[in-house]
């Protein structure tokens, strides 16, 4: 019997492991993990690329299809009363400790997202920022072809690069990005080709930003009690009736 490779699209650790043992640790208990073996290396790598095929050819339609069928497997927490660093529930307190405890000094959190109104062709992007104690949001939207051709896609990535010059702009020495579209950390850590004018910009954007600013990426899950990402959702829903100029 030929040697397998297991793809974990996604688990724990997204990558592709030449072992069951090593696969089934990624995604044994995760909540909506994507996974399958395959003979060849190559398919493997296809499959991996799969979640990609909007910028690489699929349909918008299938796209959201897929996306739909996605998060059904992995439903998103219900966003919980109140804001900000403290909450009133043990269950969001305990969430608000993870994801806190630890940080260093002049340490930015960002959770953010991406949205498309398709009626009137917007992008929005939006999320929620905290550093040194302050929570501060942002929303807004844009109809420039660059971004409306990749839909919510372009909406996660502007987000992401919002953040980042947010926090250069503070002083911050470091920023911790809370996202759940796997684009944002595959892209600027060169793990994605980048093989249109949308992605380059942002690879190039996030390749300079390295010499100003630490980013540690962070992939939200399903069932971790995490609340934030929903605020940040509603608020890029909210930016594509706010088109601004870019």
């Amino acid at each position: 019997m030929g040697k397998k490779y297991y793809a974990v699209r996604e688990g724990r650790v997204r990558g592709i492991y030449d072992s069951w043992a090593a696969c089934e640790r990624q995604v044994k208990g995760y909540g909506g993990a994507i996974y399958k073996s395959f003979m060849s290396k190559q398919e493997a790598e296809a499959f991996m690329e799969e979640d990609i095929a909007p910028i690489k050819g699929m349909s918008m339609e299938e796209y959201l299809a897929t996306a739909k069928a996605s998060q059904r497997r992995t439903p998103r927490r219900r966003r919980a009363t109140g804001t900000g660093v403290s909450n009133k529930s043990a269950q969001d307190s305990n969430a608000s400790d993870t994801i806190f405890a630890d940080l260093g000094a002049k340490s930015a959190v960002a959770f953010i997202d991406g949205s498309f109104d398709k009626t009137n062709k917007v992008v929005g992007t939006g999320g929620v920022i905290f550093y040194e104690g302050q929570e501060e949001t942002f929303s807004y939207g844009t109809d420039k072809e660059i971004y409306t051709a990749y839909w919510n896609v372009a909406g996660e990535l502007l987000g992401a690069m919002h953040v980042i010059e947010w926090a250069v702009a503070k002083e911050a020495k470091e920023i911790h990005i809370y996202y759940d579209y796997m684009g944002i950390e595959m892209w600027a850590t060169g793990r994605w080709k980048a093989n249109n004018p949308l992605t380059q910009q942002y690879a190039e954007f996030m390749l300079n930003s390295r010499r100003l600013i630490k980013t540690v990426f962070h992939k939200v899950a399903a069932h971790t009690g995490v609340t934030y990402n929903e605020k940040a959702d509603e608020l890029a829903k909210a930016g594509t009736k706010k088109v601004i100029k870019l």
